[in-house]
């Protein structure tokens, strides 16, 4: 399903680096900044107030009688940028205010003075932050293009322009001498005085659409300091200097080169430290997210396909890596130089082209694999222990007495028939099967040409054997009349109502072990094992229903439900397997290339399955896990079609194996997700598909590195659905800097804080959750105190350097409103739990969850998406055409409890979980437009399913509903086809808890709001810089 929404490509407004201006905090005699007084914002001009210290972003400068205020500059509109590609040249933003909040509207302000300082003009709404784009520092041995009316001047016995001054008039400019040498990225100073002031996202709709792709737009990672700008040795940047000079290029020019996509691989930082002394000062962790097939909406995101043909795929015969854009090529072309080990490699005569008088090879601009950051390789026959093998699905479905009555069984026997037409069979090579079990195992046997199904019966679950394989397991395209006439008929089969036995209905045998039982145990490990045998000489999915606790046969589970340890220290255990049977029978799977994908549904009210004892058995094969918690049908019943249904149609690429290779001296470790690990660096992926993310940590095996530029390649090895063997390679390559001031320059903030939200989460779970938090708040902590001292050895005397403010880098002004969140979310608060009454079971599955999510979800989740839907903004009221042209998103809200007004309708994307929160003074009219008379009724679950799905005929003009929808929609589809579940929150009703627990920045019984959590890490970095 493509996004409805147009060019989700966008990777948000362009910047040139940004800082907030925001006031310091008020304490009692403490300097203060320019505030603004809401009440005298009335017209074009406003007047400031002034008052004690420091002015401008930082808290220094000098009054504002002596500043120089350039002439007013009429309003212009803003104008998204649509860059053809990641890492595409932007263009040099000139200075000005941009209130997100108004649609992107900018007015004038001098360069370093916020609109609470005065310069403005045009009036600035006191309900919205605002936020200063400031041009960035003017890279070293060039001039600055289009460098704004107060272009950077050097004065005489200053060392270099600090980043955050650098956009300043030579008269605001720091009057004391200045060292030269390594500077502190742009500076914000975050306000915990003023609300409105708050670092928060962007707001614009431009920026809704990349976060809604790929979380935190990179584009907002700040400019290079001055040092970053010395050159790739013999590569050069892509962008302009000073603007996006993030992508180093040396096999192809610049202007030809296509990086990789962050939805395929992103760091945690732009930049890479040169020793581990200065990786310990960072504090941050430095790893990368890795969603190897994720499959981004629009053509942009196609991925070249190279064949070598007979010669082979070029590699370094040293360290294994493949050729790629960052490879210099000497000697004429004759030979290369690896990009990771500098291992000079010869070419192959079929792979030789001359060089031009640049060095580069005259075809290097036409070769994918020397021209962009993204390409797959078709594997020759070396690369295979085996044929490629094919599709297989065998559905192992629970037929217990509650999987039939709480409706679970027949739903997902009704979306496997829906499937089949989307299942991979180009070539016709797909086989299928299908195995119910009870407390017994029933193996069901298709025949070819419609054929009437069978079924035989294996009671003896201890000792599980395999009947007749060569029927169990057929091909699709000949068995597909006898299949669809058995899933037609499963329901009827065990029903209780109806016939108990399968004899009832087809052919059967008994197996071995006499009569047959039909009791309500659950033999759920026998079912898998005898499944394991059908596939053990091919590999393939296994598609399992469970909604019980297992209770026969091996892998019985017995029952240690103890609500009453969540949130406590007597949790822990809680979350662990109680037993590896289900963690070995995974890696048992994985040597066989299978893999295992859960479907948990525990029926209504508080079915217990011990999520943490069987949720391994998908973790080590590499497979899916589904909770529906308390599965109610009416609510749950579309969430559960539409994810088998999603299950079985994306593409999917089978025995796999990954590895990440990194520069020398640096190595892979840490890796977070689900797969096998074979070896310290092999990962092993019975299957993998593009919802699944990774997580690896970088380390140092030197103390030092002697390399400029850091490489880092993933090499993803896999068949295809048709299957063709592929190697899917994306390479990275960012500058090595010795200065923590150039490291904290390139911060990507959602990549940094999906990796604390996985070590977070699973830190609850292995070490507790006190020790958790304060490990995660430390790293932050540290790393804000170690730049706070760098800032006060280069700028000791001045205002902004008392204790007074939080200073941030630009690049990490989201940061501590993301550690917020983390600390918010379900599976850490014990607020957030309860207020979603979670179970045992609930947050064992969180945990795992979090194991496969991409930074677009941990950014919702850590700072949910809360867009007001009603009334609608002039410009969001044109409606989508039938391919998403048209959609505009309003303006989105700060996640506080002050978004959700009585008169409005509010959806709030929280990652996993979406919600339409709607008032109470906007509900009777609301729901009155409904298409449907149970949702005109009030009905919350047919507001949702109204909500989810398109309607067959729209008013004219569209109705405030259609307009809901069509956002509805899009947000859904912007996941990928598979969106998260809605619910539908009347004010005062059920679920009005939840919907405010989400809010990140509101104070809960246990929690800090977020002012008062930048205060607490305020002080706490003042104090651990002030002992340094």
């Amino acid at each position: 399903m493509g996004s409805r929404y147009p060019n989700p490509n966008i990777s948000g407004p362009p910047s040139g680096g940004s800082g907030y201006a925001m006031p310091a905090a008020a304490q009692p005699g403490a300097p203060q900044m320019m505030m603004m007084n809401p009440q005298q914002v009335t017209g074009l001009q406003h007047q400031p107030q002034p008052m004690q210290a420091g002015y401008g972003a930082m808290g220094m400068g000098v009054p504002p009688q002596q500043q120089q205020i350039p002439p007013q500059q009429p309003q212009q509109p803003y104008q998204p940028y649509h860059p053809q590609a990641y890492g595409a040249p932007q263009p040099l933003l000139q200075p000005q205010m941009m209130q997100p909040g108004m649609g992107g509207a900018t007015v004038s302000a001098p360069y370093g003075v916020p609109a609470a300082a005065g310069g403005m003009t045009g009036q600035l709404p006191i309900d919205q932050f605002a936020r200063m784009s400031v041009a960035p520092q003017q890279p070293m041995g060039g001039a600055m293009p289009n460098a704004g009316p107060y272009a950077p001047q050097p004065q005489p016995g200053l060392g270099p322009t600090p980043p955050g001054l650098a956009t300043y008039p030579p008269q605001m400019q720091m009057q004391q001498q200045q060292p030269a040498g390594a500077v502190p990225a742009q500076v914000s100073a975050a306000s915990t005085d003023d609300p409105r002031f708050l670092p928060r996202p962007l707001m614009d709709s431009a920026s809704i659409e990349a976060r809604l792709c790929e979380g935190e737009s990179t584009s907002t990672i700040s400019p290079s300091s001055s040092s970053l700008m010395g050159g790739a040795g013999a590569g050069g940047f892509v962008g302009d200097q000073g603007t996006n000079a993030r992508h180093i290029t040396v096999a192809c020019s610049p202007e030809r080169f296509v990086p990789c996509s962050p939805l395929h691989l992103r760091t945690s930082c732009h930049a890479f430290p040169n020793s581990s002394q200065l990786a310990r000062k960072y504090a941050l962790p430095l790893g990368c997210v890795l969603q190897p097939l994720a499959n981004g909406p629009g053509d942009s995101h196609a991925i070249p396909v190279v064949n070598f043909g007979p010669a082979g795929i070029v590699r370094c015969r040293r360290c294994r890596s493949y050729i790629n854009y960052m490879c210099a090529f000497t000697d004429g072309g004759r030979r290369w130089r690896c990009s990771l080990c500098q291992f000079l490699n010869d070419i192959p005569n079929e792979y030789f082209c001359p060089l031009d008088a640049s060095g580069r090879r005259r075809d290097a601009d036409e070769r994918p694999e020397l021209s962009r950051g993204t390409v797959e390789f078709v594997a020759p026959a070396e690369y295979m222990v085996r044929p490629p093998m094919r599709p297989v699905y065998v559905f192992v479905l629970d037929a217990t007495a509650g999987a039939l009555s709480s409706g679970a069984f027949a739903t997902v026997v009704s979306a496997i028939k829906a499937s089949l037409d989307h299942l991979p069979n180009e070539s016709a090579r797909t086989q299928v099967g299908v195995i119910c079990y009870d407390s017994a195992v029933h193996f069901y046997t298709l025949k070819p040409d419609g054929g009437e199904p069978g079924c035989v019966i294996v009671p003896d679950i201890a000792d599980i054997f395999l009947p007749t394989p060569e029927d169990v397991l057929v091909n699709l395209s000949e068995c597909r009349e006898s299949l669809e006439m058995l899933l037609d008929r499963l329901p009827q089969i065990h029903s209780p109502s109806g016939a108990s036995h399968p004899a009832a209905a087809m052919p059967y045998s008994r197996g071995k072990g006499g009569g047959v039982s039909f009791g309500g145990a659950n033999a759920f490990g026998a079912a898998i094992k005898g499944a394991s045998m059908l596939l053990e000489h091919n590999g393939g999915k296994l598609v399992c229903l469970l909604t019980s606790r297992p209770s026969a046969g091996p892998g019985s589970v017995k029952d240690r439900e103890d609500n009453s340890v969540l949130g406590t220290d007597r949790e822990r255990p809680m979350l662990q397997a109680a037993d590896p049977h289900y963690k070995q029978l995974g890696v048992d799977l994985a040597r066989f290339q299978i893999s295992a994908d859960l479907f948990l549904c525990p029926p209504a009210p508080g079915g217990y399955i011990d999520v943490a004892t069987i949720a391994p058995l998908a973790k080590h094969s590499g497979g899916d896990l589904q909770l529906f918690s308390a599965y109610q049908h009416a609510r749950d019943m579309p969430f559960l079609f539409e994810a088998i249904c999603r299950n079985l149609s994306r593409e999917t690429g089978f025995e796999a194996v990954m590895r990440i290779r990194a520069s020398r001296g640096v190595r892979c470790t840490g890796f977070q997700g689900r797969f096998f690990l074979r070896s310290t660096d092999l990962m092993a992926l019975p299957a993998v598909d593009e919802d699944k993310a990774f997580g690896v940590r970088f380390a140092f095996d030197e103390t030092s590195l002697t390399q400029s530029t850091f490489v880092l390649q993933n090499a993803l090895l896999y068949t295809t659905s048709r299957g063709e063997r592929r190697i899917r390679v994306n390479t990275v390559a960012y500058p090595v800097v010795s200065s923590l001031s150039d490291l904290l320059c390139y911060i990507d903030s959602a990549a940094t804080a999906n990796l604390m939200m996985r070590t977070t989460v699973e830190g609850v779970r292995d070490r507790g959750l006190k020790e958790a938090e304060s490990a995660t708040l430390e790293s932050l902590v540290s790393s804000l105190a170690a730049y706070r001292q760098l800032c006060l050895s280069q700028y000791g005397g001045s205002s902004f350097a008392a204790g007074t403010q939080l200073l941030l880098p630009d690049s990490m002004r989201l940061l501590p409103l993301y550690v917020q969140g983390i600390f918010k979310a379900r599976s850490v608060s014990r607020d957030s739990a309860g207020a979603f009454a979670l179970r045992l079971d609930d947050k064992a599955f969180l945990i795992h969850e979090t194991e496969v999510l991409g930074t677009a979800v941990t950014t919702n989740m850590c700072y949910p998406l809360v867009l007001p839907l009603i009334p609608l903004p002039e410009e969001s009221l044109t409606s989508p055409s039938d391919d998403g042209e048209g959609l505009v998103f309003p303006p989105s809200a700060p996640a506080s409890i002050g978004s959700l007004k009585t008169e409005s309708v509010v959806l709030v994307d929280a990652g996993t979980r979406l919600f339409v929160w709607i008032g109470a003074a906007a509900a009777q009219l609301f729901v009155s437009q409904a298409d449907s008379d149970a949702a005109q009724q009030g009905d919350v679950l047919a507001l949702a399913s109204s909500l989810m799905n398109g309607a067959a005929q729209r008013a004219s003009p569209p109705s405030d509903f259609d307009r809901v929808r069509d956002i509805v929609c899009a947000v859904r589809s912007a996941r990928g086809g598979y969106g998260p579940p809605l619910t539908v929150v009347i004010q005062g009703g059920p679920g009005q808890a939840m919907v405010e627990s989400l809010m990140t920045e509101d104070r809960s019984a246990q929690r800090w709001g977020y002012r008062e959590f930048l205060s607490d890490v305020q002080k706490k970095v003042s104090a651990k810089a002030a002992k340094a």
